[in-house]
């Protein structure tokens, strides 16, 4: 096994309406359906910001899967009825971000970690050569702790603007919330390292040029994103077989795709391998 790359973020809610009207046009929104979105952005610091896991008419949910972490994610009802639109807003992060020992530290020791004040791995490798397999998995589990402290259990939220201005929101704009679970005002740049959270202003500023409204000041913020793809890889060889003889490991999980689409598609190369090594003899 090894670290791989993967991407955390926050998730972002406006008025469907505004999102239906900058994609159909004013006289066709209301006409179609619920309007998606897919927004990409390379960053001056090289990191890429994109969205991930759109959901039209949908609502913001807490998905916490361990006490004291809190994670959130995105759904839509069947009928994509909600006010609102939401999806995450994801910056990529590499192994050379799993800096220093995650072992009871706060946020604020984290993002320092994270800025390089700190520059050691899990495993007391030299930053940047990480050789701790887990290390994305610990990364993910920090984050989780802090956003779970940052609103006390339950989901913590900062409109947009005020995220830029490093203040907790104290009230909701004009965007009304959509959410299942409870939530909570805090300032979410302090749950991020200070890179992350720079890269997520300049993707939003660039979104707004592309989405009319998509960087308004009272757009909703919500964390933590942390689960958009296994930060853990398997290893196989060029048949697919890891290092245990019969072992077959694919899709998301073992870290080869990055959706419900690109797993389906994994699974189906492993299952013709399968096939074609255990089909019996005609």
């Amino acid at each position: 096994m090894e670290a791989k790359a993967f991407a955390v973020g926050l998730r972002i809610q406006h008025p469907q309406e505004m999102i239906d009207e900058s994609q159909y046009g004013s006289e066709a929104a209301g006409i179609l359906g619920p309007a998606s979105y897919k927004l990409t952005h390379q960053c001056q610091n090289g990191r890429g910001v994109y969205s991930f896991c759109m959901c039209p008419g949908g609502f913001v949910v807490n998905a916490s899967s361990e006490e004291g972490r809190l994670a959130v994610n995105g759904m839509s009802y069947h009928a994509r009825d909600g006010k609102n639109a939401n999806s995450a807003l994801i910056v990529t992060v590499t192994p050379e971000d799993f800096a220093s020992d995650p072992a009871g530290q706060d946020s604020e020791d984290f993002a320092g970690d994270m800025a390089g004040q700190n520059p050691k791995n899990f495993d007391g490798s030299p930053a940047g050569h990480t050789s701790d397999p887990l290390a994305g998995i610990a990364f993910q589990r920090r984050l989780e702790a802090a956003a779970f402290r940052a609103g006390g259990g339950k989901i913590p939220v900062q409109l947009y603007g005020d995220f830029k201005n490093h203040s907790v929101s104290t009230a909701f704009g004009q965007v009304e919330p959509q959410f299942e679970g409870e939530t909570a005002f805090a300032d979410l740049r302090s749950i991020l390292p200070e890179e992350l959270s720079q890269s997520l202003i300049e993707g939003v500023e660039r979104f707004g040029g592309i989405i009319k409204g998509f960087n308004r000041e009272d757009a909703i913020f919500a964390g933590i994103e942390s689960r958009t793809s296994s930060p853990v890889r398997i290893n196989r060889d060029e048949h697919f077989e890891s290092a245990v003889n019969g072992l077959f490991p694919c899709g998301e999980g073992a870290g080869y795709a990055g959706g419900i689409t690109s797993a389906a598609m994994d699974g189906i190369r492993i299952a013709e391998e399968v096939a074609r090594r255990y089909r019996p003899l005609a």
